[in-house]
């Protein structure tokens, strides 16, 4: 499987065909029900019971804590002993991955740190058998390979997955091991293991600054774009367009020095509480109409792009936000979890929130997830195991003691493979997986608007991942020629052409069947409160550098 880039790709990916797998004891398959669903969305598998005829049909087992690895399995089996160590309790344990080749590259040497589920048991260590991870010096996961089938052992105990708990919610820092042995075994089975081609498309994004001046708060724009040229990493700036309406400029030059290093990106309009989050439909196109007339004020006068990615202020926003932002032309809103507004509870329908690279919503606007440089680093991992792009985003006060924190995030994701930084409108329109599949290459969509090399294949397949809160056929574009194309039940739709003709690059774009019209002066002109509570916010951020702790 591969991506736009050549990398190799995986978990939303449909192959023709789903490997079947036998879920032992046949009582686990119904215990066991709302995860066996989550991950038969998030692999192309298909769980069946552990009959001697569907063990016989099957290309891989799964042995639940309680049953009994079938004798002379010829094919993949992993066994979870489950379990926690006599008197390891509740305590944080730490895991330590080994550098194996049958492990996923983004493990090889891992440090990681679970803090839900206690000491697992050791798992005996006989002839044959490697060790992929270990628990205070213990062996807890590992493997043998046989010409009967590859037998895995982990000492985990899946998870239940609660009423409003997305799958992703086991597999994140500290909270992991319950499900990543699964996960592990499933993206083994179904893609093989992320290696030496696997290329991560990583962004650190710095919420609020004023780019009018050469810094804001502790950070001072010259200074990080060079450590980020010297440190190879890409800062996006989340910019307010409120900002953007007053005279000035001093950032632009950096920007045009260091366009591989430094970009900026949107950050809400006048970053007032609720902004994105409880607008009605009518005052979400007033603010996204407004923003864009700033953002194109702003490049007109100093000559510098912005990205057309939102960062919602405060991390929230709402589905009316959503369909306005899509409809007014951005790529794209990146933000920490893919539904992002109070009272959301459709978990059970939307189990695979996180674990994609980007959440389809609004007719085709990408949701991109992105994380808090001040939590655990360790959630990077998991990330490139799914194949996310790692979004990291700070503060300024984040980095009052210096740089260092990038640099650290930065090693961490050098530690993963192969990385490509980038700007987030870059990583918008990248989110693409492909593979050929009987002369037809399959287009695996989740950017709104994606140049691919044009295939050699006569037939493209597009496929384009469940779309949140989708009724109206969605309309997607290839090379321009444009489809209406029904969705199914369940937000998915699927559409084949014949290859066309043309450059280089083919170009598939989901589009709004209509846009916003153009902010008028009344309308992106400042009102009194946000420009009094800007002011106010700005001047705190300033003056932070000058007051001791």
């Amino acid at each position: 499987m591969t991506d736009a880039r050549g990398g190799t790709r995986g978990e939303a990916d449909r192959p023709a065909v789903r490997t079947t797998v036998s879920i032992v004891p046949q009582s686990a398959l119904a215990a066991n029900g709302e995860l066996l669903r989550a991950l038969e969305e998030a692999f192309p598998v298909r769980f069946v019971g552990s009959s001697d005829a569907e063990i016989d049909a099957s290309g891989a087992a799964i042995v639940f804590p309680g049953g009994v690895r079938p004798s002379r399995l010829p094919i993949p089996c992993l066994s979870l002993t489950g379990g926690p160590a006599p008197g390891g309790g509740d305590r944080a344990v730490g895991v330590e991955m080994a550098r194996d080749a049958g492990l996923d590259r983004a493990l090889h040497g891992q440090s990681l740190r679970d803090e839900h589920h206690g000491l697992p048991a050791p798992v005996p260590v006989g002839r044959g058998l490697r060790v992929l991870a270990t628990a205070f010096g213990a062996p807890v996961w590992v493997v043998k390979d046989s010409p009967a089938g590859r037998e895995e052992t982990a000492s985990a105990h899946p998870p239940m997955l609660g009423e409003r708990e997305f799958l992703r919610d086991h597999l994140t820092a500290g909270r992991f091991w319950s499900l990543l042995p699964i996960a592990h075994f499933l993206k083994r089975l179904s893609f093989g293991l992320s290696g030496a081609l696997e290329r991560h498309r990583a962004c650190f994004v710095i919420d609020d600054p004023n780019v009018r001046f050469s810094s804001y708060g502790h950070v001072h724009f010259g200074a990080l774009a060079r450590d980020a040229r010297d440190c190879g990493y890409h800062v996006a700036l989340a910019t307010i367009p409120l900002d953007l309406v007053l005279p000035g400029g001093r950032t632009a030059g950096v920007l045009r020095e260091f366009p591989s290093h430094l970009s900026l990106a949107v950050h809400g309009n006048d970053h007032v509480r609720h902004e994105l989050a409880r607008p009605s439909a009518r005052d979400a196109e007033r603010i996204a109409r407004s923003a864009v007339a700033r953002v194109e004020r702003f490049e007109r006068r100093v000559g510098v792009r912005v990205d057309r990615v939102m960062c919602p202020p405060h991390g929230a926003f709402c589905p009316a936000a959503l369909s306005a932002l899509f409809r007014a032309g951005f790529l794209g809103l990146a933000a920490s979890t893919p539904f992002g507004w109070d009272g959301f509870s459709e978990h059970r329908a939307w189990r695979l929130g996180g674990w994609l690279p980007a959440q389809l919503t609004a007719g085709g606007f990408p949701v991109i997830p992105r994380y808090p440089l001040a939590r655990s680093l360790d959630d990077l991992v998991f990330r490139a195991l799914l194949g996310l792009p790692l979004v990291v985003y700070c503060h300024h006060g984040d980095l009052r003691a210096g740089l260092e924190p990038l640099r650290a995030a930065a090693a961490r994701i050098a530690a993963l493979g192969t990385v490509d930084w980038m700007s987030l409108s870059s990583i918008a329109r990248d989110c693409v997986r492909m593979c050929t599949v009987d002369d037809a290459l399959e287009v695996i969509l989740f950017s709104r608007d994606a140049r691919i090399p044009r295939p050699d294949a006569p037939v493209v397949h597009v496929k384009i991942p469940r779309v949140f809160d989708v009724t109206d056929p969605i309309l997607l574009a290839i090379d321009g020629e444009r489809h209406d194309v029904t969705p199914r039940p369940d937000g998915g739709a699927e559409l084949h052409v014949t290859t066309p003709a043309g450059g280089p690059t083919l170009r598939v774009q989901m589009l709004a069947r209509d846009g916003l019209r153009a902010a008028t002066a009344w309308g992106w002109c400042p009102r009194p409160w946000p420009v009094a509570r800007r002011a106010m916010t700005e001047t705190r951020d300033r003056l932070a550098p000058f007051i001791r702790e």
